[in-house]
């Protein structure tokens, strides 16, 4: 069985500083690979319903593929962040809704995922975090989502339901997959405060701690726009940005970019 990876396609951002569509690139190389499920690691653009409808789109042209989604930080941009999950659930194959049994033996588990500040830098607060600003810049989920309650407890009610969902699933081949990251080997720390201060943005080392103790077989996540393939503590970790256009790219061509980012793996 052939599973597409990509994730932070960031459809908007991408069309407007590209000034082209990308999606048809993302249509095309979906039509030549033919994957038998394809796993899109949030962030598709910003908004709900924007990124509800690109879903859709990308199900309708290939209704046979299994198309699997865990919502990143843009996609609930909202004045309601918990209704914007809401939405975004409508997709049907939305993780949010439930594992996900590719075949007998394998099955994947995931949600968005949110951050509890557990890679923040020492020598700042919950507090400081929580306001998300660092000299004169602020970090965007803060004036673009808007959760009920506090990230750590959006970061737990995550954390419940997905392990409740591979205690669920033990003693299969689980593939686990959020948005943002696991491990802390994946942030960047540039000791340069401006920096590394919005690591604490960047996910909890909680679900990293879930996927070596239900002993998930495969990682997928996203976030931080900087691509890795490779085995961490017995897991193969799979990291896979399209990132922003044109400082995160490595060429200049929309559709070489897209066909040269995607990861194709076997189970």
């Amino acid at each position: 069985m052939k599973i597409a990876i990509l994730s932070d396609i960031h459809e908007g951002l991408n069309r407007k500083n590209t000034g082209m569509d990308i999606m048809p690139h993302l249509l095309k190389w979906i039509e030549i690979n033919s994957p038998e499920v394809f796993i899109i690691g949030g962030d598709m653009t910003a908004g709900p319903r924007k990124s509800l409808d690109l879903l859709n789109q990308l199900q309708e042209e290939f209704p046979t593929m299994k198309l699997l989604f865990a919502h990143g930080n843009h996609d609930i941009y909202h004045e309601d962040s918990k209704s914007a999950y809401d939405m975004l659930l409508e997709f049907p194959g939305n993780l949010g809704n439930g594992p996900v049994e590719l075949n007998d033996n394998w099955v994947v588990i995931g949600d968005g995922g949110w951050y509890d500040y557990s890679f923040g830098i020492e020598g700042y607060t919950d507090e400081q975090f929580s306001v998300g600003t660092f000299n004169d810049f602020t970090w965007p989920d803060k004036t673009s989502a808007h959760w009920p309650s506090s990230d750590q407890c959006e970061t737990k009610r995550y954390l419940e339901k997905l392990e409740g969902w591979l205690k669920e699933n033990e003693g299969k081949n689980m593939i686990m997959v959020t948005h943002v990251v696991p491990f802390s080997r994946y942030i960047q720390v540039k000791n340069e405060p401006g920096w590394d201060f919005f690591n604490a943005m960047m996910g909890s080392k909680h679900f990293g701690e879930l996927a070596d103790k239900y002993q998930v077989k495969k990682y997928i996540f996203g976030h931080i726009h900087t691509r890795y393939h490779e085995h961490y503590k017995g897991i193969e970790i799979i990291c896979n940005p399209l990132g922003y256009y044109p400082h995160e790219w490595k060429s200049a061509n929309a559709e070489e970019e897209i066909f040269s980012t995607i990861k194709l793996v076997e189970i």
